[in-house]
């Protein structure tokens, strides 16, 4: 029998998440994986209007934006989902490694700022918090 200290303790729930980026390849990706990695998620959106409709409807506890889509873009999401869940964590996903755009997430209320490609273990540890 392992010691307590050494004893996975599974959470109680999952933390749920909401996957939102306008590529319908990418948000498959990441729902695959992170349901994989044990998180609940609990929805997907194509774009930032629907994020917004989404986070409302389904109270995530992340919310894994794409900075750049058309029409609403992730930074602008944010902005409009935080007055509806002041606690939701927002993760930014870009193909760009640009310090303004990381900079207008921040201000957004973007925990993480990741870059497209990085390795999964950063995403699952932006994602846990």
């Amino acid at each position: 029998m392992p010691s307590p200290d050494l004893a996975y303790a599974a959470p109680a729930t999952a933390m749920r998440v909401l996957v939102v980026d306008d590529d319908d390849a990418v948000r498959t990706v990441l729902s695959h994986v992170l349901t994989d990695e044990g998180f609940d998620v609990v929805g997907v959106a194509a774009d930032g209007l629907e994020a917004v409709t989404l986070a409302r409807e389904l109270r995530p506890d992340t919310i894994v934006l794409d900075v750049r889509m058309p029409g609403v873009g992730g930074i602008e999401a944010a902005r409009r989902i935080r007055p509806i869940d002041a606690h939701v964590r927002f993760v930014m996903l870009s193909a760009y490694d640009d310090p303004t755009l990381q900079r207008e997430a921040a201000d957004a209320g973007a925990s993480r700022f990741l870059v497209k490609g990085c390795a999964l273990s950063d995403l699952v540890d932006a994602i846990a918090g």
